[in-house]
């Protein structure tokens, strides 16, 4: 069994108002529907109720608007936020001894901090800098001269290229790329001419990378991800892209060359920006949107290609009237073509 805490210290550590005793022992969260005796559960709105009277859970992160009687209560504004830190208590990021694997093969002029971890089968090339508490689980590759920020973690199968600049504490997971050329072509009359990609690739401090994510280097300058900003797994962010702070990049989204994201923006799974527009701060991109021009900032968008929410949804409501118009419109013609017959056979 892992820790074990008192529902007062848990209060203490997310702080919430307590509803009932500090002294009940907790080891653990669960899902609502499955929890147990010793688990703390999460009922963010009122509609999850029904759940919780099946459930033995014995304490409740709940809103102060929401009315509960028969357990202990932990009380949060923003419950979500604290579900995430008791889920931090019961889960510390885990603590790896530092050192390199002599398994990994790492240039005899990369610098490496004391304090980092190199797991078997990483490969460092040469002038990479390595800083504090980085860790880099096997398989990792990091290029020339690439540089790894204090604290950050690199999951396996990762590449880093040259060059690639990562922040601090970011967490890149499995299978992302970072630095990878550019899609960069021009037609010289008989074949499709590769433009050197030359540029480089900066994540910024606190950034998360999710699994197969392909984000490529700039043909010039920078490619950049903005500080706390957040990627779902299998996007794809092109050469010359900007992404400003806290944005959120949900799977499937795909970013074309030289486009501007700004900060705050929500990219629904699988919506497409096309090349060379800005995306507006705050913006919100409903999934399978396309951006296909430049997005007022604070702007909720929505189909192909995007439109207001508002106006999109009158388009999808006209769409599903459609098959009943056509039925009408073809119902009409036939009552004017004979209407035409029987006036064409009085006037001869």
């Amino acid at each position: 069994m892992g820790q074990v805490r008192t529902l007062g210290e848990i209060a203490r550590h997310v702080g919430a108002v307590l509803e009932g005793d500090p002294g009940i022992l907790i080891r653990g969260v669960a899902p609502l529907e499955q929890g147990t005796e010793g688990t703390v559960v999460l009922v963010a709105e009122a509609k999850y109720l029904d759940r919780l009277a099946q459930s033995r859970a014995s304490a409740v992160i709940a809103p102060p608007s929401v009315r509960i009687t028969d357990r202990p209560v932990l009380r949060a504004e923003n419950p979500r936020l604290a579900f995430a830190s008791v889920l931090e208590l019961f889960n510390p990021l885990e603590i790896f001894p530092p050192g390199i694997s002599h398994s990994s093969v790492v240039a005899p002029d990369a610098t490496v901090h004391p304090s980092a971890t190199i797991f078997p089968f990483v490969v460092v090339e040469s002038e990479a800098v390595i800083e504090a508490e980085v860790v880099l689980c096997p398989f990792v590759y990091v290029g020339r001269r690439a540089r790894i920020g204090e604290g950050s973690r690199i999951h396996p199968h990762v590449t880093i290229q040259a060059d690639v600049r990562v922040g601090r504490r970011c967490l890149i997971h499995p299978g992302a790329v970072l630095g990878g050329d550019g899609f960069g072509f021009v037609f010289d009359g008989a074949s499709h001419r590769k433009i050197p990609q030359v540029g480089t690739v900066v994540i910024e401090d606190e950034v998360e990378v999710g699994a197969n994510v392909c984000i490529d280097r700039a043909t010039l300058g920078e490619t950049v991800v903005g500080r706390g900003t957040k990627i779902d797994n299998l996007v794809q962010v092109a050469h010359n892209v900007t992404i400003g702070e806290r944005s959120i990049l949900v799977a499937q989204a795909g970013i074309a060359g030289s486009s501007r994201i700004g900060r705050d923006v929500i990219l629904g799974p699988q919506a497409g920006v096309v090349d060379h527009v800005s995306v507006g701060d705050g913006c919100q991109v409903l999934g399978q949107s396309a951006i296909i021009e430049d997005t007022a900032p604070g702007s909720k968008v929505a189909g192909t290609p995007a439109r207001s929410v508002q106006e999109e949804f009158r388009v999808i409501a006209a769409l599903g009237r459609l098959p009943q118009l056509l039925k009408t419109v073809r119902t009409l013609e036939k009552r004017l073509q004979a209407l035409e017959a029987r006036l064409g056979g009085a006037s001869e």
